[in-house]
């Protein structure tokens, strides 16, 4: 259960609220780079609550700027992307990808006018196929995020970006959510699972760790990036499986994974208030990813807006007669199997009417992080800063170990992601 006026400040995220000026100084994956042609149509791309724009100029550099023209606010959607610039179609204004008015054709040529017209636009890195920006102050831009993934060669990494119909918390609290992979991802017999895929399209084998051990022991503790998140269920007769997820602060995941296992990395993007990006960037640590084996498990099929043609109108194309012989949910694909239970819980759940239990304190450890750094960030603090010395070196990485031995000594925490000095420490959380 959460307090009403907690749950506006998680979830309202816009511009000039305090969520949303927290988030925008964090970098953000904002499109593809297979998405953006030299001199091709522009994109379309909502982040926190803003309608941007996105495309590539002639020399093959990416702007991301207001959609509006700052003339009479028309969208430069439909504008002619040519010669290194954004020309309006209304009057002829045109923009390169830092904002700036490179022509101004509707004013006397002696006229200084377009030295005080500037288009908004935020800063761009391209890298391993995805676009990120930065959308808050100059002063306080941090370092690009360097994850362990943006290391490995191209053949390695499959990244996927789908419009989900619900506030991005929800997103993000499902993914660190360990027992609903034992009811909502369950397959009711074992499958021949292609190399590397956690599942199929129907669902995890029901003798994986994450599937047969409900409830799972959990541990949460604190880190230099977040919090990893720790379960502790049964392998077989005589060792236990160890588990981690990370959530890395403020909307980055690395759900649960062992060796020889493709990892996942995951960020949950507010759009608006009422939907997120959801981006699914798999790997393979040694060889390249079996591409076709990963979408087809995640089940996306999607339109030109990515958004699922599996969804609330059509209920996700579930099939009760596949809940008696083949899954748990009668959903196919892992993802939709996810978006279909937090998207109807509404487009911002009322966690003032949650019921909560002990299967829940990772999502009970995140919230509090949340809250606990908006409310500081309200009054002066400055958020958490991460370290991309821990960061290219983080992953998912479970591990099996005889019963005897606790979870501190089976899965240890790293020294390199322990807290840094001045960051506020915890102890684990336990159930």
């Amino acid at each position: 259960m959460l307090r009403h006026e907690d749950n506006v400040l998680l979830t309202r995220t816009g511009p000039g609220t305090p969520m949303g000026d927290m988030f925008r100084r964090y970098w953000i994956p904002c499109i593809r780079s297979e998405e953006l042609i030299a001199d091709g149509t522009p994109v379309r791309v909502k982040l926190l609550s803003e309608d941007l724009l996105a495309f590539r100029d002639s020399e093959g550099k990416v702007g991301l700027v207001d959609e509006r023209c700052p003339h009479r606010r028309t969208s430069l959607y439909y504008g002619i992307n040519a010669s290194c610039g954004l020309t309006c179609v209304y009057h002829g204004w045109k923009f390169d990808v830092h904002g700036n008015c490179v022509d101004l054709p509707s004013e006397p040529a002696e006229s200084n006018f377009k030295k005080g017209i500037h288009l908004t636009s935020y800063p761009t890195y391209e890298a391993n196929g995805i676009v990120w920006t930065y959308m808050g102050p100059v002063e306080k831009q941090p370092p690009v995020p360097d994850f362990y993934w943006m290391h490995l060669p191209e053949e390695n990494i499959m990244a996927e970006r789908v419009w989900q119909e619900c506030n991005y918390l929800q997103a993000m609290e499902n993914d660190v959510d360990y027992v609903h992979a034992a009811f909502l991802h369950k397959a009711h017999q074992n499958q021949q699972i292609k190399k590397g895929a956690l599942s199929s399209d129907l669902g995890i084998n029901p003798e994986h760790p994450l599937v047969k051990n409900p409830p799972v022991e959990q541990v949460v503790e604190s880190t230099n990036y977040g919090k990893r998140c720790i379960g502790v269920g049964k392998a077989d007769e005589v060792n236990n499986a160890f588990m981690e997820i990370h959530y890395i602060f403020p909307f980055y995941t690395y759900p649960p994974r062992f060796d020889g296992e493709d990892g996942m990395w995951h960020a949950f993007i507010p759009r608006d208030d009422y939907s997120a990006w959801s981006w699914d960037v798999q790997f393979s640590h040694h060889v390249p990813i079996d591409k076709q084996a990963q979408h087809e498990r995640r089940g996306l099929i999607l339109d030109n807006e990515l958004r699922k043609k599996r969804n609330f109108s059509n209920s996700y194309e579930q099939d009760r007669k596949l809940m008696v012989a083949d899954n748990f949910s009668g959903i196919r694909g892992i993802a939709n199997q996810d978006h279909a239970v937090t998207e109807t819980m509404g487009p911002i759940v009322d966690r003032s009417k949650e019921h909560l239990g002990t299967s829940d304190l990772p999502i009970i450890q995140m919230r509090r992080l949340l809250l606990t750094s908006v409310k500081g960030f309200q009054n002066g603090v400055e958020p958490l800063k991460l370290d991309n010395e821990s960061l290219v070196k983080l992953y998912s990485q479970g591990a099996y170990a005889p019963k005897e031995k606790e979870w501190k000594e089976a899965l240890p925490l790293k020294e390199i992601f322990a807290h840094k000095q001045g960051q506020k420490s915890h102890e684990p959380q336990k159930i």
